[in-house]
């Protein structure tokens, strides 16, 4: 019996049970925001932006990504809810042109642990990129090329966000 993402992309197919836990082949982790491409291949939403600015093409099958798929990503979960949590519980947020956007969940734990470090910066892979965190002057940059400095925040899980990782509510 052929797996989910095995077979081609098909509105009647059967989707991932929310109990199934999916690996990305891009970056080897559970999948975050399981996205399902036309092909049938799924990855995380991040890494499906990822490859989608890179090469435009499935990263499995080379099947080309069609261009406004990522305003439109066929999630296969919907996204958390993030509007009720402990008033202790916080997650990273960066600051795009329309608002602010949450990182996506293993995203802000990894931000955060370095965080709780105090150390004055660190080098993390967001999207198929090296970027640098900077606390001190709270933002984050390409640490290889060129793009805009983003600011980042550090705010309560309920704070106002317009999206996760590019994904909008």
């Amino acid at each position: 019996m052929a797996s989910s993402i095995e077979k081609e992309f098909d509105e009647t197919a059967e989707q991932p049970s929310k109990d199934e836990t999916l690996e990305c082949p891009i970056c080897l982790q559970t999948c975050l925001q399981p996205t399902l491409l036309p092909c049938g291949h799924v990855f995380c939403f991040l890494c499906t932006k990822g490859i989608a600015f890179q090469s435009k093409k499935c990263a499995m099958c080379r099947q080309e990504i069609p261009r406004d798929y990522l305003e439109k990503p066929k999630l296969l979960q919907p996204l958390p809810d993030t509007t009720t949590s402990l008033e202790d519980e916080y997650d990273w947020f960066y600051e795009g042109r329309d608002g602010w956007w949450k990182y996506d969940e293993r995203t802000s734990a990894e931000i955060e642990s370095a965080y709780l470090t105090e150390i004055p910066s660190f080098d993390i892979l967001i999207c198929g990129e090296l970027y640098v965190i900077d606390f001190q002057n709270n933002v984050q940059h390409r640490k290889y090329g060129y793009g805009r400095k983003r600011t980042i925040k550090r705010d309560k899980k309920s704070a106002h966000a317009i999206g996760i990782a590019g994904c909008r509510f």
